[in-house]
C-alpha cells in the first residue's frame, strides 16, 4: 500500500504528534515559509466562519468519471474503480474560484478523498491517487493555492470511511486509524494554513466507521496539534461539539433541521444540480431555481448556519454554464446579512477544557436513548465530555440512557491520573431525569474500583464532588435506581 513509508515511520510520525500535542504553540508548515501559529478561542473561530454565511462544495473525484463511463447513475464510487479512470482534460481551479467570487461566496471546500478511497494528491501512504493516473496534477495544492491567492476561504473535505482501504464499520484496526492520520496529516502540513477540515463517513449511517472504530478525540488532537485554527466540521447532524466543532447538516431539500431554538453556528450542504456529483446519464443540469437558493440561504442564515451549495465540476474540470448562470442570478438579489461584531455568549467551549481530564475522552453508557430530531445523531456518552455545560437534551446538548435499572455513564481517561475533584453538570430542560441519588466512581487501569461516594437527595443542577487525591484511570457515574441518567456535562480535576 504504502509508495516509500514503511509501518515504522508511521509510528515514529504517530509518536512525534504526540509529543507536540501538549504544546500551547505549534509550528504549521506554509507553503512557502514556517509560521509560528498560536491557537484562537473556537468562539472567535466560529464567529470568523459564520460571517461567511456562503460557500461551495465541490464533488469532484472518482465518482465523476464512474458516471462518464457507466450507463447507470451512481452516487459515490467503491473503490473498485482503477487509477486510470481518473482523466481530467481541462482542470480549471481558476475557474471555480472565479464562479465562487461570482457568486458572492466566500470560501470552497474539496472533496480531497471520498469514500471510495481515491486521493486527489500524491499521498506517500497509498497508489490509488493522481499519481497513479494518467493525469498527476495535484488537485489539492491547485486547489488550495488558486482559493487561498483569490482571497476566497480554503475547506478540505476527507472520507474517514474508506472502501478503497478498507476503513468501514465495526472491523477497523490501529494501522487503518494511522493511515487516517497519516493522511490527514499530509493535507494539514503539504499545503500551508486551511481554514477547515470537513469529515464525513463518519458514524453518520451502519457501515460507516463509528466513534468507537476511529476516536473523535484521537483526531481532534492531531488537527489540533498541526494547525490549531482549522476548524473540524464534521457531518454528525448533532446539535453539540461532542464530534466536531461546527455540526454539520445536509441541507438538501428541506429547511433547517435542528431545534428551531438552536443558535450556535452551523453548516449545512445542498446542491444546485440534479445531484452532487457530475453525471450525463442523469440529465445533469440545474434544479435549484433562485427563489429555492434565497429561501435556503434565509433559512439556515438566520439560525447561525453557513449555507454550502455544492457545485458539481464536469469531467473535463470546469463548472457548467447553466450553473454559472444561476449562480450569478441569486448573487444579484441576495442580501447578505450584515457580519455579527461578536459570538454568542454560549458559544465554543464553557470552560478551559485543558483543565478538564475527561474532555473528548472515549465514553460508554449503559445504554443509549433513541434519537431526538435525526436518526444519524442520538444522544451519545461522549456528549457529556464536549466542552459545553448546557444541559438541554431536546437540543441534544446531554447524554442520555434509555429508562431501566441503575443506569450509568463512563469514561476512560486513557491514562492514570491523581484526581481530586469531580463536577457534574445536570440535564436542565426536564426536571424528570434530575440527578439525585446517585454514585460516583473511581476505577484503575484494570477497571477495578478503587473510591466512590453515594450522594443522597443532592438535587441540583450541578454537583461538585471533592475527591482526596485517588490515582485512577476511569470515572463512572450511576444512578442508584430505575431511571434515565442524563448528563450535560464531566468535568475531572487533578494531575
Amino acid at each position: 500500500m504504502f509508495k516509500t513509508r514503511t509501518l515504522m515511520l508511521m509510528l515514529s510520525t504517530s509518536f512525534l504528534l504526540l509529543n507536540c500535542k501538549e504544546e500551547e504553540k505549534v509550528i504549521t508548515k506554509n507553503a512557502e515559509v514556517d509560521t509560528e501559529e498560536t491557537a484562537r478561542p473556537l468562539a472567535e473561530l466560529q464567529l470568523d466562519f459564520l460571517n461567511t454565511r456562503y460557500q461551495a462544495y465541490f464533488h469532484y473525484n472518482m465518482c465523476t468519471f464512474k458516471n462518464l463511463n457507466s450507463e447507470e447513475h451512481f452516487g459515490r464510487s467503491t473503490g473498485t474503480e482503477p487509477a486510470s479512470m481518473w482523466a481530467p482534460t481541462g482542470l480549471d481551479v481558476a475557474q471555480w474560484a472565479q464562479v465562487c467570487k461570482d457568486a458572492r461566496m466566500e470560501g470552497g471546500w474539496l472533496t480531497t478523498k471520498h469514500h471510495g478511497g481515491f486521493c486527489l494528491w500524491d499521498s506517500e501512504y497509498t497508489d490509488y491517487d493522481v499519481a497513479s493516473s494518467g493525469v498527476k496534477t495535484d488537485v489539492v495544492g491547485e486547489f488550495v493555492k488558486t482559493f487561498r491567492d483569490a482571497g476566497l476561504k480554503v475547506g478540505l473535505y476527507y472520507s474517514i470511511l474508506d472502501y478503497h482501504h478498507g476503513v468501514e464499520n465495526g472491523s477497523t484496526t490501529r494501522e487503518e486509524i494511522e493511515f487516517l492520520k497519516n493522511q490527514i496529516t499530509e493535507l494539514l502540513t503539504n499545503y500551508g494554513p486551511i481554514d477547515y477540515i470537513n469529515f464525513d463517513g463518519w458514524s453518520s449511517w451502519p457501515t460507516t466507521p463509528n466513534f468507537d472504530d476511529v476516536p473523535y478525540g484521537e483526531i481532534y488532537r492531531l488537527v489540533k496539534s498541526l494547525q490549531p485554527n482549522c476548524l473540524i466540521v464534521n457531518h454528525t447532524y448533532e446539535s453539540n461539539l461532542a464530534h466536531a466543532e461546527v455540526p454539520f447538516a445536509d441541507a438538501a431539500g428541506r429547511a433547517y433541521p435542528y431545534h428551531p431554538d438552536y443558535m450556535r453556528p452551523t453548516a449545512a450542504s445542498d446542491l444546485v444540480q440534479i445531484d452532487w456529483w457530475w453525471d450525463d446519464n442523469n440529465n445533469m443540469r440545474v434544479t435549484k431555481s433562485v427563489e429555492y437558493i434565497l429561501g435556503q440561504l434565509d433559512s439556515y442564515n438566520s439560525h447561525n448556519s453557513v449555507y454550502i451549495l455544492n457545485i458539481s465540476p464536469n469531467p473535463a474540470g470546469r463548472i457548467d454554464d447553466d450553473a454559472i448562470v444561476r449562480l450569478k442570478e441569486a448573487a444579484a438579489v441576495w442580501e447578505k446579512p450584515e457580519d455579527l461584531k461578536s459570538p454568542g455568549a454560549n458559544w465554543g467551549f464553557a470552560y478551559e477544557v485543558s483543565e478538564n481530564l475527561a474532555f473528548l475522552r472515549p465514553c460508554s453508557q449503559s445504554s443509549t436513548h433513541t434519537f431526538i430530531r435525526d436518526k444519524r445523531a442520538y444522544p451519545r456518552a461522549d456528549i457529556a465530555v464536549d466542552g459545553v455545560t448546557e444541559g438541554n437534551g431536546e437540543m441534544e446538548q446531554t447524554s442520555w440512557t434509555e429508562v431501566e435499572d441503575r443506569p450509568w455513564w463512563k469514561v476512560d481517561l486513557q491514562a492514570e491520573h491523581k484526581i481530586n475533584e469531580i463536577k457534574l453538570f445536570d440535564r436542565t430542560d426536564k426536571h424528570t431525569d434530575e440527578l439525585k441519588n446517585f454514585t460516583v466512581s473511581i476505577w484503575d487501569a484494570d477497571e477495578k474500583e478503587v473510591w466512590k461516594s453515594d450522594e443522597v437527595n443532592a438535587a441540583s443542577k450541578t454537583h461538585t464532588i471533592a475527591v482526596p487525591d485517588i490515582v485512577g484511570s476511569f470515572v463512572k457515574v450511576q444512578l442508584n435506581g430505575k431511571g434515565s441518567l442524563a448528563l450535560a456535562e464531566v468535568i475531572v480535576k487533578g494531575k
